[in-house]
C-alpha cells in the first residue's frame, strides 16, 4: 500500500504471510542521545555514591566537633564534687555511650545495598572512625571524674573490700 504523504503511516494490521517492514524512527531520534543519557544516569548514580560516602565521613568526624565545647565545660565547672560539676561529667559520658550504641541507625541513610566492596569498607572505616571518636570524648569525661575524685584509682579507695585481721591478743580489764 503505498504511502499518501511523507508523514503518513499505515496502522492496520498486516495481511497473514506478510511481514510488516521496521517503522521508521521519529524525526529527533538518536541512538547517540540515548547513549549520552544513560552515561548520564550512570555518572548521577557514581556522583550521588561519591556524595552519600562524602557525607558518611562528616558524620564520622562530628564527635571531634565537640570536643572544645564539652573540653571547656568541664574545666568550667571545676574540680569540686558539686550538682553542677556532676551533671556536665555526667553529659559528657552519656552523650558519647548514647552515639556509639546508635552508630548503626546513624549510619543507615548512608547504607545502600548497591554498594560494592570499596564503597562498603569506605562506610565502615567511617563508623570505626565514629566510634573512635566516642571513645576518645569519653576518656575526657573520665579524666574529669579521676580528677574529681569519683573514680577508684588508690589503693584506699579498696580498703573496704580487704578482710579485717583477727586480732593477735587480748586483753580485758577487771575491777577488783
Amino acid at each position: 500500500m503505498p504511502r499518501s504523504s511523507k508523514w503518513a503511516m499505515d496502522l492496520t494490521e498486516p495481511e497473514p504471510g506478510r511481514v510488516r517492514e521496521e517503522l521508521p524512527k521519529p524525526s529527533g531520534y538518536s541512538d547517540t542521545i540515548q547513549h549520552d543519557q544513560d552515561s548520564r544516569i550512570e555518572s548521577r548514580k557514581a556522583d550521588n555514591t561519591k556524595l552519600k560516602l562524602k557525607k558518611a565521613s562528616e558524620l564520622s568526624w562530628s564527635p571531634a566537633k565537640s570536643f572544645m565545647m564539652t573540653g571547656f565545660m568541664l574545666w568550667m565547672s571545676g574540680s569540686g564534687v558539686h550538682i553542677f560539676s556532676i551533671m556536665i561529667t555526667g553529659q559528657a559520658m552519656y552523650t558519647p555511650v548514647k552515639q556509639m550504641l546508635a552508630v548503626q541507625k546513624a549510619f543507615a541513610p548512608f547504607n545502600d545495598p548497591n554498594f560494592g566492596s570499596p564503597e562498603k569498607a569506605s562506610l565502615m572505616m567511617s563508623k570505626v572512625t565514629f566510634v573512635l571518636l566516642n571513645i576518645l570524648a569519653m576518656c575526657g569525661g573520665l579524666y574529669k571524674m579521676s580528677t574529681m575524685g569519683l573514680l577508684p584509682t588508690t589503693q584506699s579507695d579498696w580498703t573496704g573490700f580487704l578482710a579485717v585481721p583477727p586480732s593477735v591478743q587480748f586483753s580485758t580489764g577487771s575491777r577488783a
